[in-house]
């Protein structure tokens, strides 16, 4: 069952950001049916490492200014429990229409915590070195974990693209006046460049 109503402005918004990222990642380098196999034969060796995950990911979070700054002091228990349960539902699968439009859903909510692409990929980064670690795993599961950290990380990235279009078409401010302005300010700071 979906999440979010079918039809509604941010349905249509998720399903944008899914759609236009998954057709983005070239399919070698994009999570599939075969990664989503891989993550299902490991699943139970990904189960017995969730506390270490989870625990640590949070010990890193906190114990660093930027990504501490995130959070409230108090609100730990909360959000390993909402990791945690990323996790397990993760490793049950099934990676389908519902599981992507969430993640979008997720990629865009970080921002709205002040969560910035660096934090979030780095983050992805230490799952999957910790992983590796804990597991001594098989280059089949690095290659699925690689590929489905790419990939949320993409639906991130792009969601953020979206929603910044959606948000100035709301305004009646076209995306080419921002893209435009971008390119303005990188061509400037390429031709400022000693060749």
């Amino acid at each position: 069952m979906s999440r979010f109503t079918m039809g509604s402005e941010i349905s249509k918004l998720l399903d944008n950001i899914v759609s236009t990222s998954m057709n983005q990642i070239p399919p070698p380098a994009r999570f599939s049916d075969y990664d989503a196999q891989v993550i299902t034969k490991f699943k139970p060796i990904l189960t017995s490492i969730t506390e270490d995950v989870v625990k640590n990911f949070y010990d890193i979070l906190f114990s660093y200014e930027p990504t501490a700054a995130v959070f409230q002091p108090d609100e730990r228990p909360l959000r390993e429990k909402t990791l945690r349960d990323w996790w397990i539902r993760t490793l049950n699968g099934p990676f389908n229409e519902d599981y992507w439009l969430w993640q979008a859903y997720v990629g865009v909510i970080h921002y709205r915590r002040n969560v910035t692409p660096p934090m979030f990929m780095g983050m992805w980064a230490w799952i999957i070195d910790n992983v590796i670690r804990k597991t001594q795993t098989s280059p089949e599961l690095v290659s699925a974990l690689v590929k489905l950290g790419a990939t949320q990380s993409s639906l991130m990235v792009g969601g953020y693209y979206d929603i910044v279009e959606y948000a100035l078409n709301r305004v009646d401010i076209g995306s080419d006046l921002l893209r435009n302005l971008v390119i303005s300010i990188i061509e400037e700071l390429a031709t400022s460049i000693k060749k």
